[in-house]
C-alpha cells in the first residue's frame, strides 16, 4: 500500500481515552512523501469529523473535490502517529490549499 500526503483513508483509530477521536472514521495523511516512503509505518494523520464545533483548529474540506460523502472538519489537534495497517478505503485526496493549511496548522502546533 503506497500513502501519499494528502491522501484521505478510512482509518480505524481504536477506542477512544478521554477526548481522544475514535473508532472508524476518515483520516487525512499529512507527513510529506519523503517521510511516507522512508519510515512507510507509521505516518501521520489528522482525523476527520462532519460536526463542526467552530474551533480554529478544525479546516474545512468540501466534499465536490475530495470524495468525502459530506463537508468534513479536519480536527488538527487530534493528529497523531497511525499504521497503515490502520487504514481500509482510499477515499480522496485533499485539495493542496487544504494541505497547505493542515501542515500550517501542524507546523503551528510544534
Amino acid at each position: 500500500m503506497r500513502v501519499r500526503q494528502g491522501d484521505i483513508w478510512w482509518a480505524d483509530l481504536g477506542a477512544p481515552t478521554g477526548r481522544e477521536q475514535g473508532y472508524g472514521r476518515p483520516a487525512v495523511v499529512v507527513s510529506n512523501d519523503i517521510f511516507n516512503r522512508l519510515v512507510r509505518d507509521p505516518v501521520l494523520a489528522v482525523p476527520l469529523t462532519t460536526r463542526f464545533r467552530g474551533w480554529d483548529t478544525h479546516v474545512e474540506i468540501a466534499p465536490e473535490e475530495t470524495g468525502l460523502p459530506k463537508t468534513s472538519w479536519a480536527m488538527v489537534e487530534q493528529i497523531r502517529a497511525l499504521s497503515p495497517q490502520r487504514f481500509g478505503t482510499r477515499i480522496g485526496i485533499v485539495p493542496p490549499d487544504i494541505l497547505s493549511e493542515l501542515t500550517d496548522w501542524v507546523a503551528d502546533m510544534l
